[in-house]
């Protein structure tokens, strides 16, 4: 006969941690734009983005929050381009109105050089590519 072991019971966890899979499929589910940037470096340049940067309906005049960004520090903070070289970012916008079929990307900021990318069509499955 074998001994009676109990089997040890795990702690609740109170916290969930949001893994990108899993915001991915938050995104889908809440109707987020996401936005695929790239950017190359004339000379040596320092990038960052303001969480002042909206997605602006040409048609209504909505604007949609920056919710989230990937593989771009927020301001203040930088990251230094070495002359030449490509980066990609991923930015994660709240949702455009239904009506929205053109929009811009613009980077509200107080000095000169926001990231603008202007006419931007609409797709059905609100994923864009953009040079900036």
């Amino acid at each position: 006969m074998e001994p009676d072991i109990a089997q040890p019971t795990l702690p609740a966890v109170e916290e969930r941690t949001l893994l990108l899979p899993d915001l991915a499929v938050e995104v889908e589910e809440q109707g987020q734009v996401t936005v695929h940037c790239h950017f190359t470096a004339g000379l040596a340049d320092a990038i960052r983005i303001w969480p002042s940067t909206f997605l602006i309906c040409r048609h209504t005049g909505h604007r949609s929050q920056l919710l989230f960004a990937e593989g771009i520090p927020l301001a203040p903070e930088w990251l230094l381009v070495p002359a030449g070289r490509e980066i990609h970012f991923t930015l994660l916008f709240a949702g455009l109105p239904r009506e929205c079929v053109l929009f811009d990307l613009v980077e509200e900021i107080p000095d000169p050089g926001g990231f603008h990318a202007n006419s931007i069509l609409r797709n059905a499955m609100d994923v864009y590519r953009v040079g900036i």
